[in-house]
């Protein structure tokens, strides 16, 4: 990470979490970067917890103005999701059946289902706009919350049924290495070595590799095609095909499932 990125994340945890961060100095130029990284994730009043937090730190220099801005953002209303990333069903009729099944079963406490959608919203906003920075903060958050109340014997059991281990794990690396989660926290994580999760954690994030100004501008492409817009279509190609070895059952029809949804929206 560069140290924009760093100190977005060091931010979003002291937001989050409430425990302060040492951050790096930076110039007006990358503040403003960095406050375009929080708009475009969606997490800039989290981030201004975080400035709230640390703002005692002689490095901590926002420029009034951006600083007013973030202070103005600390209010913003989250907007409705798209329906593409509504997590409470499946594209595949025969996991979305057992999905809807087991959020219907009176038996199971509200908190492991409550985790188990929140879990199924990482995955839903990975296959259809990127990477889910927001939802893997509110997991995070839940699981802080709530851990003592969670069924994860009952919460495995579903991710083993809905073959949702492989997303469940990379959402675990993601609390592990850009929220300082411990494993043991995570009782639905497999064991894995920290040379394994770094390189999950560079596949995720490789288009900025390549497309550096889409970490900072661009969330992915939430239709396929718009005016008959190309560049949609490659990309929910490029990020099907990469994953297939995650959720290969509803990877595929969620690819479908989102071309038919984005035809519909073309004006004749």
């Amino acid at each position: 990470m560069n140290i924009i990125e760093r100190n977005f994340f060091r931010l979003l945890r002291a937001g989050a979490f409430g425990k302060e961060e040492q951050i790096e100095a930076l110039s007006a130029w990358k503040w403003n970067r960095l406050y375009q990284l929080a708009e475009m994730h969606d997490v800039a009043p989290v981030v201004y917890k975080g400035l709230e937090c640390c703002r005692g730190q002689f490095l901590v220099q926002v420029p009034e103005a951006l600083y007013e801005e973030w202070s103005r953002a600390k209010s913003h209303d989250d907007e409705e999701d798209n329906d593409l990333l509504a997590s409470d069903h499946l594209t595949n009729p025969v996991l979305n059946h057992k999905l809807q099944a087991i959020l219907d079963d009176d038996h199971s406490n509200t908190e492991t289902r409550t985790a188990l959608l929140k879990l199924l919203g990482i995955v839903r906003f990975i296959m259809n706009a990127g990477i889910p920075v927001k939802r893997v903060v509110e997991l995070g958050l839940f699981l802080r919350q709530e851990k003592s109340h969670i069924d994860f014997g009952k919460l495995q059991e579903w991710m083993k049924s809905l073959h949702l281990q492989p997303m469940a794990q990379l959402s675990a690396i993601m609390l592990v290495k850009l929220l300082h989660f411990e494993p043991d926290e995570l009782p639905f994580m497999e064991p894995i070595n920290d040379e394994k999760m770094e390189r999950q954690m560079r596949e995720m994030f490789r288009q900025k590799n390549s497309h550096a100004e889409d970490w900072y501008f661009s969330q992915g492409k939430n239709i396929f095609v718009h005016t008959s817009n190309p560049s949609a279509m490659l990309w929910h190609v490029r990020r099907s095909v990469r994953n297939l070895r995650y959720y290969p059952s509803e990877t595929l029809t969620n690819f479908f499932t989102s071309f038919a949804h984005s035809l519909s929206h073309i004006e004749e």
